[in-house]
Parts: C-alpha cells; structure tokens; sequence
C-alpha cells in the first residue's frame, strides 16, 4: 500500500523539543537518526512524507506533567493536530477545561513510564470522574497482567476509555495470559478504543513484527476495526523500552513502523478503517 493513497491519523508520535523544554526525567536519550526531529518544526514534514495527514500527539513520560513541547505543536498544525496530555491525578476541572482548549481530547495514565501505582491510589477514582465530566478520554498504558485489576475501575467510572500499544503484551507469553483475554473481553463488551502501536518495543524478532501480529489480529477481531486506531510512537525515543529486555539490532525509522500495519492487517478495507474513518470520527479530524 503506498502511503499516499489514503488520509491518515497517526494516533500516537510525541512532541518533543528539549532545547527549549528540558525534560522531567534526565536520562532520556533518542535514538540518533531521531535529534533533528527533536523539535515541533520538524514533525508534520515527517507526517506528510508518508502521507499522514493528521495526528494525536500523547505526552511522552520524559515529560512528566510538564505539557508544553506538545501543546506548541498543536498550536502550530493548523488544525491537524489533538493532544493527549498527562496531568496529575488531582488536577482541577478548570485545568482540564483549558487543555482542552489547547486541543486535548484525552489525558494519559502510564504505569509504564511515569506512576506505575496510578490506579492503586485513593484519588483514581475522583480523578476518572473528572475527566468523564469534562468529556475526555482516558488513555491508559500498562502491562497486560495489570489490566484486569485496572478495567474494574474502569467500567466502574463510565468513562471512555483508550488503550494503548495492543494491551502491552509479552509475546513469548502468547494471546492465551488472562490479562490479554480479559482485555479482549472488555473490547467486545464496550466502546473502548485501542490503539495498534509499539511493535518495535513488543517484538522479540524485529523484521515485519511476526510475532505481534497474532495479538494484532485478536485485537481487530474484538474491538473491531471501527475502535481500532494505529500508531507510530514516533519519534523512537528509548527503543529498549519493552515487556521485556532483548537486544536491539534492527533498523528502526517512521517508515517501517507505518508500513508494519499492512504486515499486520492485510485487508485494505480494514486498514482505511483504521487510518482514517476511525480516528476522524472519535476525535473529529475533517478531511
């Protein structure tokens, strides 16, 4: 499939500029091919060379709190933009009602990259409240074997719900963990969205991502393609970052990530799905 055949959402890159906003945590480091898109001038040339036309930024956890690197790119895309933003769990409605003029649809929860005791604090459930008063999602990142504890606050609080990097399996554990199936469940039982993302940090193998791509199919078949979005992660900030620990020897840049969907999702129809008719109708992208 050429890249420029279709309008697409990349619904999760990351903004980053630190030469003018440091980041929260020191020891982040990018992958080398990646500095010169350390900026927020650099990252809609990347998009439209691949024939992506709009994006959901999602603050990175070398970020923190600290929303600004993406909130700039936002003002600057003209409209081809929305943000997920990261806030802590007793932020204001008056603090969410201004994020979401800034262009904020939802606010990320990473147990991975920032508070992985999130969901066991007392504030979750007021703050899971909020944020379903205020009309945004709520979009979670964490490893598989936490998500059945997670979706019961989840479906407890009513609010909507986006999951990210295919549940953050570990494929050498395969589809079958109870934490997968109990993620499988809630997608055929609920409205939540999903996004298809992070196959360079889920593979073991690298190449086309084979071994994702079980956990793929098992994610459109219960969600469905009209609550499936795709993702790049771009820019590859910390590669080594995964389930689990492995070397890292294979070639990594913006196109081999957009091109692993069609690897994964071989269907046209349902890859359009994905890509555009999905992402434009949850977060209100026009053509």
């Amino acid at each position: 499939m050429s890249s420029t055949e279709i309008l697409a959402v990349d619904c999760h890159l990351h903004a980053h500029w630190p030469r003018r906003f440091p980041y929260a945590h020191k020891n982040t480091s990018f992958i080398e091919m990646d500095n010169e898109a350390a900026s927020a001038e650099s990252l809609f040339p990347t998009l439209e060379a691949h024939g992506v036309s709009h994006t959901i930024i999602v603050q990175p956890g070398a970020y923190g709190t600290d929303n600004r690197a993406m909130l700039e790119a936002i003002a600057i895309s003209n409209g081809r933009a929305k943000g997920v933003a990261c806030v802590p769990l007793n932020v204001s409605g008056d603090e969410l009602e201004d994020l979401k003029r800034g262009g904020i649809v939802g606010i990320r929860v990473s147990l991975v990259t920032w508070d992985s005791e999130a969901f066991d604090r007392p504030e979750i459930a007021n703050f899971l409240s909020r944020c379903r008063e205020h009309d945004l999602y709520v979009e979670v990142f964490a490893p598989t074997a936490r998500w059945p504890a997670i979706l019961t606050k989840l479906i407890a609080s009513g609010v909507h719900v986006i999951v990210e990097h295919v549940g953050w399996p570990t494929v050498t554990e395969g589809t079958g963990t109870p934490g997968f199936q109990a993620l499988l469940e809630y997608g055929r039982s609920t409205n939540a969205i999903i996004k298809i993302s992070g196959g360079f940090r889920l593979t073991q193998s690298g190449g086309n991502y084979d071994d994702v791509k079980p956990f793929v199919t098992d994610v459109v078949e219960a969600f469905g393609p009209d609550r499936c979005v795709w993702g790049s992660d771009w820019p590859l900030l910390d590669s080594h970052l995964g389930p689990l620990e492995r070397p890292f020897l294979w070639k990594l840049d913006y196109s081999t990530e957009f091109n692993s969907l069609a690897h994964w999702v071989p269907d046209e129809s349902v890859r359009r799905t994905i890509l555009w008719d999905t992402p434009a109708r949850v977060f209100g992208f026009q053509r």
